[in-house]
């Protein structure tokens, strides 16, 4: 080993080709922990394929303190006109003092169906200690425990993530619910539920005919300023009267409805309880006639955009 490069010829047990081998360790006598090279070159006929080992074998690997091999080998291939040279070069790092077998595997050679097999057993490295004489025969540490790594728990994680998704959700639907419960209601709906309010208060039947009148005919008007284009709240009866010339035909007695309204507000007219009752009556046909005109506009303009679009 303590030549450059130490060249063998071995012959395998009823040999089928020839095979060259040549080993060298550098350096040849190291240190606890020191790292060092172990170059194999194989030569065999040519066709031949070399394959060296990739580990040590199982009994040398099974000691925590055997040479390790770190990495992998490199590799060299040169084939000639008479043969094939394969060359490995091996890191290696010992963790014992003492002579060291390496335990590296067989090499194998395979040329024309036939393998034969090279054997590394008798490689090995010096390992000297480097601490004083007297404390050579020193017993190494045994290994120590493998680290157990916890794996993390991950379902606590996944509980918080649902929860609060869950409450996001309870959330949006709260919200959705509260904006539902205060959209407005459609025009005739609103005027209706109105109606019905009006008629809880009893006013009639309180001696409050006057007052009676007064609110059912301003349910008219929110109810026009909400359907009929140009109509608007704050006009004045001739104007809310002009602006809903649209809907005259649908509104038999309009005018005199709030005419009258007028003269119980502005003029303290009195008012009958029939009288009231009737005005009452009259103002909810004429919301249902103009709700009636505009359903039957927008089904008709549904139809026709089905139409086209058949």
């Amino acid at each position: 080993m303590n030549a450059l490069l130490l060249l063998l010829l071995l012959q395998a047990t009823a040999p089928q080709f020839n095979v060259q081998l040549g080993t060298k360790v550098t350096p040849d006598t190291v240190t606890v922990g020191q790292r060092f090279i172990l170059l194999l070159k194989a030569r065999a006929p040519r066709g031949a394929k070399i394959q060296f080992p990739t580990g040590v074998d199982s009994a040398t690997g099974a000691s925590a303190t055997a040479p390790q091999i770190i990495g992998t080998p490199l590799l060299d291939s040169v084939p000639d006109a008479t043969g094939v040279t394969r060359t490995a070069a091996y890191r290696f790092t010992a963790w014992d003092v003492g002579q060291q077998r390496l335990g590296l595997g067989n090499i194998t050679i395979t040329l024309d169906g036939k393998t034969e097999y090279v054997s590394l057993a008798d490689q090995s490295v010096f390992v000297r200690s480097v601490l004083p004489a007297d404390t050579t025969l020193r017993q190494p540490k045994p290994p120590r425990p493998p680290i157990v790594l916890v794996p993390f728990n991950w379902w606590p994680l996944i509980a918080a993530l649902i929860a609060i998704a869950l409450a996001l959700l309870v959330w949006w639907l709260w919200r959705w619910y509260r904006r539902r419960r205060a959209a407005p209601l459609p025009p005739f709906e609103t005027a209706e539920r109105e109606f019905a309010r009006i008629e809880a208060m009893n006013l009639i039947e309180s001696g409050e005919p006057e007052r009676y009148v007064a609110l059912v005919t301003d349910v008219v008007r929110d109810y026009l300023a909400a359907r009929v284009a140009g109509v608007h709240r704050s006009q004045t009866t001739q104007q809310l009267i002009a602006a809903a010339a649209p809907v005259h035909a649908y509104a038999g007695g309009l005018a005199q409805l709030l005419s009258r309204a007028d003269l119980v507000k502005f003029a303290r007219e009195r008012v009958s309880p029939d009288d009231a009752r009737a005005v009452g009556q009259h103002a909810r046909a004429i919301v249902r006639q103009v709700e009636d005109h505009f359903v039957a506009l927008e089904k008709e303009k549904a139809e026709k955009t089905e139409k086209r679009a058949a």
